[in-house]
């Protein structure tokens, strides 16, 4: 029987795999008590991604959060839903989104600077 853990799962490999492909290092986290599923790097940019694909905690984003804000990170929630825009995989896109602003980011358009984090939005996004 399939579960909606292991779709979870899947959805965080399908997301790793994507950043991987666009020049993204990335590092799966081997346990769910981590607040991120995976951490990427990109340059000097440090992003701590929570996928979601389907309804999450509160307390998830709020550990995410801290967690990224003591590694000098970027947290980031991405969802893998049924296709409305993104990045598509067939029937579902991934989606990436700044928290506390959930702002829409893109991560082939994200910049790094030394001073300071910056993301120009696609046309596809709001």
């Amino acid at each position: 029987m399939y579960s909606w853990s292991k779709f979870g799962r899947e959805a965080e490999y399908i997301v790793a795999l994507y950043l991987k492909s666009i020049g993204w290092d990335v590092r799966l986290s081997p346990a769910k008590r981590d607040p991120a599923d995976i951490v990427a790097n990109c340059d000097s940019s440090k992003w701590f991604i929570q996928v979601k694909a389907s309804s999450g905690k509160g307390y998830e984003v709020k550990r995410l959060m801290e967690l990224a804000k003591s590694k000098s990170g970027l947290p980031v929630v991405s969802t893998f839903q049924p296709f409305c825009g993104g990045f598509s995989t067939g029937n579902y896109s991934i989606l990436f989104y700044v928290l506390d602003s959930w702002q829409a980011i893109e991560p082939t358009k994200f910049e790094a600077r030394r001073e300071h984090i910056a993301w120009r939005p696609s046309a596809r996004f709001p």
